[in-house]
Formats: structure tokens, sequence, C-alpha cells
């Protein structure tokens, strides 16, 4: 039996679905944030190669062949809808209620809130170690390999895009497959490719039941792309596992510390986009200086960070030790995690 099929609701309380869906919220305000992963969250709780081969077998052939024949019966005691479901309605449930907060605290606070992040992340890290069976040299060349490449696609610089229905498409299939690998943030690609503002604005708009046929169009040319790519690349994933599980593992956790380096709480921002009705340009500092920033943010502008540099603190007042706290803290939260966990886990053997 498959772990798809061993996530039916028969081996399931109502209790493990609701924590199922508290995993599903995290997963949600995980991917709100540029530089945070849903997958690196699924990662963490245990559910990640489970996630993997459910949406597998939703997107298989057979499926789609029961689908289009109306073999509803066999479809409900065949796929894991249950395990699925209650992912999807903490996700959404996320998305519709902490994705103006999430925003919010990255604008107003976003060291604090990098710093909470960056502390759960170095956690996770270390709580995954033990997936992989056995280390070796091909485990350790995935593991630089993978802390490369999230470096470098999180320090790409951000482009501004047009909000067409081919690029959502795109966008839509790049960022799925970003949202399930652990590191790799789905919003931080939304942002590198231009079109953040346009889909969190459309999925806030939907969400708030302010209808627009712009809104709408954004969020269905996504969501198809999204949904192509999730069952194209799950596939994909479920062969890795299944063929090089320590291996993909072991890349799986570069991506989580290569991403490391985008969540670090003391950054300057370098480069600026300043939107004033259909006009948008860069800004640079130098030449601007932040006197300048200020006075364009008066005109009516809107200013978004698009570039920034990480930098050594030089003030440790209180901001700095409420930056070490919060790191801390999410920290500690991994690991209790982690320890009840594997309580429940002997707990349950006994």
């Amino acid at each position: 039996m498959s772990s798809a099929e061993k996530s039916l609701g028969k081996s399931r309380s109502f209790y493990d679905y609701l924590k199922l869906s508290f995993v599903g919220f995290a997963m949600g305000v995980a991917n709100v944030i540029p530089g945070v992963s849903g997958g690196t969250i699924a990662f963490i709780s245990g559910i990640y190669e489970e996630l993997i081969s459910s949406i597998r077998a939703f997107a298989s052939v057979s499926t789609i062949k029961k689908v289009l024949t109306l073999k509803v019966k066999e479809l409900y005691l065949e796929m894991p809808w249950a395990f699925l479901l209650a992912i999807a309605v903490g996700t959404l449930f996320a998305f519709a209620t902490v994705a103006k907060l999430v925003t919010w605290l990255l604008v107003e606070h976003e060291s604090f809130t990098f710093a909470a992040f960056l502390g759960m992340i170095a956690g996770s890290i270390l709580t995954v170690l033990k997936m992989v069976k056995k280390w070796d040299y091909t485990c350790f060349a995935a593991l630089l390999i993978g802390t490369v490449v999230a470096y470098f696609i999180v320090t790409m610089i951000p482009c501004e895009t047009p909000n067409l229905w081919w690029i959502s498409f795109l966008s839509g299939i790049v960022v799925i497959i970003a949202m399930i690998l652990p590191g790799i943030s789905g919003s931080f690609l939304l942002l590198v490719m231009g079109q953040y503002k346009y889909v969190w604005g459309a999925i806030s708009d939907m969400s708030r039941l302010n209808f627009s046929i712009e809104a709408f169009l954004t969020c269905f040319w996504m969501g198809l792309g999204s949904a192509i790519g999730l069952g194209a690349f799950s596939h994909c994933l479920n062969w890795l596992f299944k063929r090089w599980h320590d291996v993909t593992v072991s890349t799986l956790i570069g991506f989580m510390v290569g991403s490391m380096w985008r969540l670090w709480p003391w950054q300057e921002t370098v480069v600026f986009s300043a939107k004033l009705g259909k006009e948008v340009r860069r800004i640079s500092i130098p030449p601007a200086t932040t006197e300048t920033i200020e006075q364009i943010r008066n005109s009516g502008a809107k200013i978004t960070p698009l570039v920034q540099k990480n930098l050594i603190p030089q003030n440790f007042d209180a901001s700095f030790f409420f930056v070490v706290i919060l790191f801390i803290v999410g920290f500690a939260c991994v690991m209790l995690m982690e320890y009840y966990a594997n309580k429940n886990d002997k707990t349950a053997k006994e």
C-alpha cells in the first residue's frame, strides 16, 4: 500500500486532520513571505513525502480516466482526498486571513519577522538531517549543490513585468514548483519575476469578495499553471525519492541552507522600485539618498524594496537583542515540535 493510500480517512482521527490543517495553515503563511517556502514547513512536519505521493496520486493518468468515466466510488475509496483537503483548508484559510498581516509585518518589522523565520529554518535543518539514512560523498555533493542553487536564486535581482496571461501562466508553473521545494520561496520567485504584487493583490481582492475581471484572470491563469506544474513535478519528485532518497533529501536540505541568506535580519536596501500610476522606475542608492526616497514616497508613489544587501550589526541596542530573542524563539519552537513528535512516535510504537 502506498503512502498516498495510507492517508485515507480510515487511518487518521479527527484530531490528526486538525493537526494537518494547522500544518497547512503554517504552509500558507510561509508561502506569503518572500524567502520562506511552504515546502519547508511540510518537510519539518514529517508529511513531505506523503504530500508528494498524494499529489502524484491525484495527477495520475488512471485518476484522470476515472474522473472522465465518472467512477466516483473508486475515486472516493482510492484517493487521499481527506489528507489533501485538510492541508488545503488550512492553506486557503491562511491566504484569506493572514496574508495582509504578514505583508504588513514584512513592511513594518522586517528584521523581526526574518529573525523568527531564520531561527525556524536553522532548527529545521537540524531536525531533517536525520532523514538522510547514510551520508556519503554523493550526499555531501548534493547538499553543496542545493546550497549554491538556492543562494543563487535568492540573490537574483527582481524585475518588473506586465500582468499578462501567459506570464501569469508560466509564473504559476515556476512558483508552485518552488513552493513545494523546501528552502525555495515561491513568493520570492514571484518578486523576481515581477508578479508578486499582481498575484497577492488579486488573491487579497478575491478573498475580500472584491471581484474584478483582472483579479479573476490573474488567479485563473496562475491556478492553471500551478495545477499543471504541481502534477508534473510531483511525479518527478516521487521518482527521485524512490530512486535516490538520501541524495534527494540532501539536496532539499541544501536548498534550506542556501535560502537562509535571504532571511538575514540586518539588511540594507540598495535598489527600490517607485510606482506612480502606470509609471515604474528603479532608484539606486547611491546616487539617491534616503531623503530623496522619502520625497518620492510623499509624492504618492509606492516604494518597494528590490535589492537588499546583508550587513553586520553595528549597534547592540534593544532591537538587536530582540532580533536575537526572536531567532532563539523560532529555533526553540521547531526543537519543541521535534521533541513532541518523537515522543508521540515512541508512545504510538509502545
